[in-house]
């Protein structure tokens, strides 16, 4: 096991900055997220709290039971730990090894999931679904399976969060490597200008790949979801890089929560 460097406050913004002490340092061998800075991979995390702070103000809940949807070995999990710690916070991924990292490290409920979106089947209800950087490597279809799966795994009033490539990863792309996809990008960029939606594979991968979105195309998708409200769409919300998506299991014509209304 690795320890990350304790960064100073001044790393951190928003809620993220009054936990950071409280976040744990450990690190698996073998995280696919940390790329030898400890201030990135810390900061990237207390982003993503931030977001999730701001959309579960704004839907009025107080989450007792959360889901890392993609959890990896823990580069957010340990952040819903310290946000929320009389939560029970599920994890879910594809690497043995990170799952039972996380069920050490941040005392997580794990269970594998998979590639077959119909096939995924929930061992209990979500007040608070957090999915980072999984949609970014789905097509539009796969995408918008997944969000349809997730959201039948919310308690009523549940919050389902989800990160999308946006406007500035397409602008970003060429000057970052096409994010690995450069053989593809011309038909990510053609679907993305015609529909909205654009996606390649990875070179030698079969429906794992690199997407791009537009805001429209996420609220498009709100639309489409009966019974859901549209609680929070924001551009480069998290990390300074990734859109972020947040809806919530409660039609939007159903009178809101006491804590979520406003008088005009």
């Amino acid at each position: 096991m690795q320890n990350l460097d304790r960064q100073d406050h001044t790393a951190f913004s928003g809620f993220a900055a009054t936990l950071h002490e409280m976040v744990s340092l450990n690190l698996h061998e073998s995280d696919g997220m940390f790329h030898g800075n400890s201030r990135h991979y810390l900061t990237c995390g207390g982003s993503a709290l931030n977001v999730i702070a701001a959309a579960v103000g704004l839907a009025g809940i107080e989450p007792k039971e959360i889901l890392d949807f993609g959890a990896g070995a823990g580069r957010v999990t340990r952040w819903l730990r310290a946000a929320y710690a009389g939560a029970e916070i599920s994890a879910t991924d594809m690497r043995v090894e990170d799952l039972g990292f996380c069920a050490r490290e941040f005392g997580a409920h794990t269970w594998l999931s998979g590639t077959d979106v119909d096939g995924f089947v929930a061992p209990s209800r979500y007040d608070l679904i957090w999915v980072g950087s999984v949609l970014t490597h789905l097509s539009a279809n796969i995408s918008e399976r997944l969000v349809r799966k997730l959201l039948s795994w919310l308690r009523p009033d549940g919050l389902l969060i989800v990160s999308l490539h946006g406007r500035f990863v397409h602008f970003r792309g060429p000057e970052f490597n096409y994010y690995g996809v450069a053989s593809g990008w011309e038909e990510i960029e053609r679907q993305y200008l015609a529909e909205g939606y654009g996606y390649a594979d990875y070179p030698g991968q079969d429906a794992y790949g690199i997407s791009l979105s537009k805001p429209a195309w996420a609220t498009s998708l709100a639309e489409r979801l009966e019974g859901t409200r549209l609680v929070l769409m924001s551009e480069r919300a998290w990390d300074n890089h990734h859109d972020i998506l947040a809806l919530q299991n409660r039609p939007v014509t159903a009178p809101l929560s006491v804590r979520t209304s406003q008088t005009s």
